[in-house]
């Protein structure tokens, strides 16, 4: 069984932005069959509760950077498959915080994790201990999503799946004023 959920803003703008106006990443924001360095495990069964919750919209996750309440983009799709639960999103170059730092950061390959934030779902009843340490999670809300330099789960990671664009787009900008000192 596959969960899966488009996210949609509840508004449609159209032509209100172009898409050089945004990075998309995509990637596992966290991974099924160990236990994180928070102590944390989780699978896919952690997670049916909140797609439902979802799925009658009672619940949009939110993208920050580093767990603070600055939001840097959006969450376009969550889906859970045997390996973990993977999001695409993206981050919006019109906030400064984006432009200025994580943009070149992500574009350079120097800052490429996710983190989850959330709520357990019944306190210490939601959860089970593990005999090798750490605790499993029965049911996680997820709130949001953060791009963090240090992941709980090593292997959240990203990749910019428009790299290949930005690249051509500095390789024409810097054709361009070589063409002027040229002349």
């Amino acid at each position: 069984m596959e969960n899966r959920i488009f996210i949609t803003n509840t508004f449609t703008v159209e032509n209100a932005v172009n898409e050089n106006d945004f990075l998309n990443i995509s990637g596992y924001c966290c991974k099924y069959g160990g236990v994180n360095l928070n102590g944390e495990a989780v699978d896919a069964n952690s997670f049916n509760t909140f797609f439902k919750m979802r799925e009658s919209g009672q619940i949009r996750p939110y993208f920050n950077w580093e767990h603070t309440d600055t939001t840097i983009g959006g969450i376009d799709e969550i889906k859970s498959d045997e390996n973990g639960l993977f999001i695409k999103c993206h981050l919006t170059k019109g906030v400064a915080i984006v432009r200025d730092m994580i943009a070149p950061l992500v574009i350079s390959g120097d800052l490429n994790s996710f983190s989850t934030e959330g709520r357990i779902l019944n306190g210490y009843d939601g959860i089970v201990q593990l005999p090798e340490g750490g605790y499993y999670v029965k049911d996680f809300i997820l709130l949001g999503v953060s791009v963090v330099r240090t992941p709980a789960c090593p292997d959240a990671k990203f990749t910019l799946s428009n790299y290949i664009r930005e690249y051509e787009e500095r390789k024409r900008e810097q054709e361009k004023k070589m063409k002027w000192y040229l002349y």
